[in-house]
């Protein structure tokens, strides 16, 4: 699974390169798209931790590749490396919680 963005002048601070607000925010939700994928239930971010490797420039397509680690007891442990091209940006690492409620 993966998820992608391009990265636009919006998206990035007054140094010219996205704001890791954004970065976090767009991990949080390829996070929960592989919980999703995994459970098929919706589910809240209970823990994210966002690390950073490079910076991230207007024009840049920014590519996540989110993995399960593991899922139990409805608490569910994911990770994401997240590229560009092939250079490793940025990491992030997340629990959720999922929900008993099912989308149809």
């Amino acid at each position: 699974m993966r998820s992608g963005i391009w990265v636009l002048d919006r998206h990035c601070n007054s140094m010219g390169f996205m704001h890791g607000g954004m970065v976090s925010s767009f991990a949080d939700g390829a996070l929960a798209w592989a919980v999703w994928y995994e459970t098929r239930k919706m589910s809240v971010t209970l823990k994210l931790t966002t690390s950073f490797y490079g910076t991230i420039r207007p024009g840049d397509w920014l590519e996540a590749r989110p993995r399960v680690i593991s899922s139990d007891n409805g608490v569910v442990h994911v990770t994401t490396d997240m590229l560009v091209g092939a250079a490793l940006t940025a990491r992030a690492d997340a629990v959720f919680r999922v929900l008993r409620r099912t989308l149809k």
